[in-house]
């Protein structure tokens, strides 16, 4: 009995173990950083990927990827790449706070849209890489870098109303969630409106990116926001006040930006 009581003591203490080892093999989807949430602070230095960011899992090989703005986002399974793709600027950002420099891809120079022909001048926003062919160009980079990644990612401003697909009245544009939005028609709000995600989300699958009604930071509404730090969420775009600030905002937006639309 002495001896079926031991067994039954290890078998009892082997089974967490044992479940936990099961569980990482498996690495549960669901949880999109699980404990591998990173540490907000602006990393001192920054080194190549490593690790999924998803499943936080080394990553075995170089096969499965998302590219965004130019950068390329590496992850373990097709799982984790659909993820990705729902929200690649806060998992850039999320590896930024890792310490991760994201993997540059550009072939074009987004200032003059030619050929990149050296990877030697470029301007650095968070982790992404913004590369140049003309050193003088980097200034200009640095002061907007969002129109350039743009220029990567093929977004452009609007220029069809979302709800028919007519031209846009400069007359009948509005703000809503923040965002400036043009419209063919007044009517057209009321849609807006009424589903106001469905519409952020259609102009997002074409490409389009919407400027903020203001300048203000979502993090620190009263302070002003910055062409230098700008987070871009779908067809959304925000400038930050720090780039602290727009770590901390990318990691969780809906926190701040109630208080960033009572300011509108």
């Amino acid at each position: 009995m002495k001896h079926i009581s031991i067994l039954m003591a290890a078998v009892l203490m082997a089974a967490p173990a044992m479940a936990q080892h099961e569980n990482h093999g498996d690495h549960d989807h669901g949880m999109d950083t699980m404990e591998h949430a990173p540490q907000l602070v602006v990393p001192k230095s920054l080194s190549a990927q490593a690790t999924c960011p998803i499943s936080g899992e080394d990553l075995e090989d170089q096969d499965t990827f998302i590219d965004f703005e130019g950068q390329r986002i590496y992850v373990c399974c097709k799982k984790c790449k659909k993820k990705v793709v729902k929200r690649p600027e806060q998992i850039a950002m999320e590896l930024y706070a890792q310490g991760v420099l994201l993997e540059n891809v550009q072939t074009i120079d987004p200032v003059t849209g030619e050929e990149l022909k050296s990877k030697e001048h470029f301007h650095q926003l968070y982790n992404k890489r913004i590369y140049v062919n003309d050193k003088k160009d980097v200034a200009k980079v640095a002061a907007d870098p969002a129109k350039y990644l743009d220029v990567l990612e093929g977004r452009h401003a609007q220029e069809k109303c979302a709800v028919r697909g007519g031209d846009i009245d400069p007359e009948a544009g509005f703000v809503i969630k923040g965002m400036q939005v043009g419209q063919c028609c007044p009517g057209c709000e009321k849609k807006w409106k009424a589903d106001p995600a469905a519409y952020f989300a259609k102009l997002a699958a074409d490409h389009v990116v919407l400027e903020p009604a203001t300048m203000s930071c979502p993090f620190m509404p009263k302070m002003q926001g910055s062409k230098k730090y700008p987070i871009t969420l779908g067809s959304r775009r925000y400038y930050l006040c720090s780039e602290m600030a727009a770590l901390k905002f990318a990691n969780d937006p809906e926190k701040y930006l109630p208080a960033w639309y009572a300011m509108q």
